[in-house]
């Protein structure tokens, strides 16, 4: 029984294994070459057709600048005034003409910081030596005698048994889970910047209405370098996850009961995975409070 229960557990790691590869390969999947390259060149296409408009709306964002300092300007300030808004007209009418390059900098500069993190640590998980003794000492049947206290541990093996063998399962359901929403975040990490990529040219060209309007075009690049840099976050939680929660939860099994031992045992190989899912997920909000 013991050789059953260790292959299901190990059978649950090993699918934490694999799909979590997929999972980082995915982390280190840049959108630019993701799906061969089709889906950037599919958002390039939604750019140029936006990008139109980006002129348009950076003139009437500069119109409206250059009543505002007319209006609110002591005279002796408005010329200054007029000036200011015109060299900030100029310098945003060339930075949406070279936008797109300017996005793929950001990209090419965020999978490269997520690539050398990438590089280092690991994430894969086993079962210990300890919970391998664990389990055989928990489950070896005692040699056969006529007293009460052969039948208690005859007993506490078999329910033991029963219980190592409901806690792989679940163990097993909890991997699949947890690797699953991984894998979801790390498709997402490769859209949400694809998303928003279409949409540079009009927040560049709101740049051009002042102080208050330019901040979306502030808040628009760092949301963009977030979803970039995002992947690299996600890696972090995978590896910091897999070593912080392997070495720190051990639980004092000293003195327990074998059923005792049975159920921690469980709850310390869910820990890692449901952590490590949960912190994936938060990426997003994590990188919005650093910026």
């Amino acid at each position: 029984m013991a050789d059953i229960v260790k292959a299901l557990y190990n059978c649950a790691f090993s699918v934490w294994n694999a799909l979590i590869e997929i999972a980082m390969t995915l982390f280190t999947t840049s959108p630019k070459t993701a799906g061969g390259g089709t889906p950037y060149n599919v958002v390039h296409t939604f750019y140029n057709a936006i990008s139109d408009a980006t002129v348009p709306i950076a003139t009437v964002f500069f119109i409206i600048a250059i009543y505002k300092s007319v209006i609110s300007a002591p005279p002796g300030q408005q010329a200054m005034r007029f000036l200011q808004d015109a060299l900030r007209y100029c310098i945003i009418l060339y930075i949406a003409a070279n936008m797109w390059s300017i996005m793929g900098y950001i990209m090419t500069f965020a999978d490269g910081i997520t690539g050398k993190i990438a590089a280092t640590g690991t994430y894969t998980l086993s079962v210990s030596g300890d919970m391998e003794s664990i389990i055989d000492s928990c489950l070896k049947l005692p040699d056969f005698e006529l007293s009460g206290e052969w039948l208690s541990k005859f007993w506490s093996s078999v329910g033991c048994s029963l219980l190592f063998l409901i806690g792989g399962v679940v163990l097993l359901f909890i991997m699949v889970a947890s690797c699953l929403s991984i894998i979801s975040s790390a498709f997402q990490r490769i859209l949400k910047p694809l998303m928003v990529l279409p949409f540079a040219g009009i927040a560049i060209a709101l740049g051009a209405g002042g102080h208050d309007i330019s901040r979306s075009l502030v808040m628009y690049i760092k949301t963009f370098f977030g979803f970039c840099i995002s992947g690299a976050m996600m890696v972090v939680a995978v590896k910091c996850g897999v070593s912080l929660c392997t070495n720190l939860v051990n639980f004092d099994l000293t003195g327990a009961s074998d059923i005792y031992k049975c159920i921690l045992i469980t709850v310390q190989m869910s820990i890692t995975p449901i952590v490590i899912s949960g912190l994936v997920k938060g990426s997003d909000s994590i990188i919005a409070r650093m910026f």
